[in-house]
């Protein structure tokens, strides 16, 4: 009788069974401090409604399928990988066609053969054992192991032709092999193969990875870039959660002391920053964090704290827990439903895509995301390589508007 009157008690004062227990978001989700964009208002306030397009569950299934449709995720479960392999992963990126500069210099036939030297391919053994790895300061993934850039003329500053992608904090890696020179790691990301600088990531036990990659309890940055304790977080980046403060979010992120061992550092994440759990998939989301990015600087794969098209979406998506594609030649066939605008006038188009706001419309090399209708004018935001920085236009006057071919529903 005792045990009955325990168990009727305790579901009075906690209110639900276990099947009901609550999630992580659905308890902490009152904590959050929104911020909305003054530019994304408009188009906040003209939502028929905010309802959630995809729920967490549906989201881990729709990140199986993109998985499955594409090559270019790569399974950071593998332990070990043969030669060969290694071999073949680093043909598929090539020393881009002659002439090229770096600091207003052009890059000598020198140059170019200590960078390929400095590979060290001959010290790789038949079979590697892979390590496990974390990023622990923004960092540059390079095609070749070197930071010397390949700009297509003495001028240029914002296309380096060996940048593949920006790492962010707590990005999970696995080790493959060191350069030469020692200042190099060859590594593999979810969704690239290249070479990363020592100093900016940490060698981990399976424990500590666990713990900073898989922790059921973890908070998401939800500003573009936020800079704390000397530390760059990009939107999307995902950190163990400890506890909730009258400041903010108590959060682990990773260090090494001066050995290279890895130290759990604590740091307090404003509550506008972040938001424990993923972000609701819903429309009003995607546009606050769309124009969170407004006005920044826009470089070729998100090198010097900038963004690209392809990584501007990702991360924007990243929050609410997919897992894209890092480029636009794999995210236009693999992460959503694709409705063809080829062969269609520009009108056409248009009709096409008024019913669709706030999805993704793709050229050949470019991603924008369509906002909606404004003045009666059709708009998009993306980080544009003309402009230079990340930026809302309007599509029936735009260039874009004659070369996007691919409308895709993330739903």
């Amino acid at each position: 009788m005792k045990k009955i009157i325990l168990c009727l008690f305790i579901l009075l004062t906690t209110g639900c069974t276990k099947k009901e227990e609550l999630s992580m978001e659905e308890k902490y989700d009152s904590s959050y401090l929104e911020t909305i964009p003054d530019n994304a208002k408009y188009y906040i306030d003209n939502l028929p409604d905010n309802k959630v397009i995809l729920s967490l569950k549906e989201i881990e299934k729709y990140n199986q399928d993109i998985a499955r449709k594409t090559s270019s995720i790569y399974n950071l479960n593998i332990q070990t990988l043969f030669k060969e392999t290694i071999l073949n992963y680093l043909n598929m990126s090539s020393l881009p066609p002659m002439p090229k500069y770096n600091n207003h210099q052009i890059i000598t036939e020198n140059t170019l053969n200590n960078i390929l030297e400095n590979q060290n391919l001959d010290a790789i053994p038949k079979e590697v054992t892979l390590k496990k790895a974390l990023v622990i300061q923004r960092t540059n993934l390079r095609s070749f192991p070197t930071d010397i850039s390949f700009y297509d003329d003495i001028n240029t500053s914002n296309f380096d032709r060996i940048q593949q992608t920006a790492l962010s904090v707590n990005t999970p890696l696995l080790v493959i092999h060191s350069s030469k020179d020692n200042k190099y790691f060859l590594v593999m990301t979810k969704t690239y193969i290249g070479g990363v600088k020592q100093e900016d990531i940490v060698l981990v036990n399976n424990k500590d990875y666990t713990y900073f990659i898989h922790n059921p309890d973890f908070i998401i940055i939800t500003n573009s870039y936020l800079k704390i304790s000397n530390t760059l977080l990009d939107m999307g980046v995902k950190l163990p959660y400890n506890k909730t403060r009258e400041k903010g979010y108590e959060v682990v992120i990773p260090i090494k002391d001066k050995e290279g061992h890895l130290l759990k550092k604590r740091i307090t994440i404003p509550k506008d920053q972040a938001h424990i759990g993923y972000l609701p998939y819903t429309k009003k989301n995607i546009y606050i964090m769309a124009f969170k990015y407004e006005g920044l600087p826009y470089s070729w794969g998100g090198k010097d704290f900038s963004v690209d098209c392809s990584s501007y979406v990702a991360n924007i998506y990243k929050t609410f827990g997919f897992t894209f594609p890092r480029n636009t030649s794999e995210q236009n066939k693999s992460v959503g439903k694709i409705i063809s605008l080829e062969n269609k006038t520009n009108t056409e188009k248009l009709q096409t895509i008024k019913s669709y706001p706030a999805n993704l419309l793709y050229e050949d090399g470019h991603v924008l995301i369509y906002l909606g209708m404004k003045n009666n004018k059709h708009y998009v935001i993306n980080a544009s390589g003309n402009l230079l920085k990340v930026a809302e236009e309007q599509l029936d006057t735009s260039y874009h508007l004659n070369r996007i071919n691919k409308l895709v529903l993330i739903n």
